[in-house]
């Protein structure tokens, strides 16, 4: 997946416009780590997702703060 396509996906999740971008990702990366730990995945597959998710908006994340800087 892709950065743009990861950006897409949680844009319209979360759908407040008055959320900043890193807002978003905040609780993305909340969301996903919360099923992460707690087994809400069905399959190998499904968790496999979620971690390659959650390092994607790691990435993000990450490249935002150095904007910042």
């Amino acid at each position: 997946m892709r950065e743009d396509q990861v950006l897409y996906r949680i844009d319209k999740y979360f759908q407040n416009r008055n959320m900043s971008l890193e807002d978003k990702l905040f609780y993305a990366k909340l969301i996903a780590t919360l099923d992460l730990e707690s087994g809400h995945y069905n399959a190998e597959t499904e968790k496999r997702r979620l971690e390659l998710f959650s390092a994607h908006v790691d990435r993000l994340r990450e490249k935002l703060r150095n904007q910042a800087v």
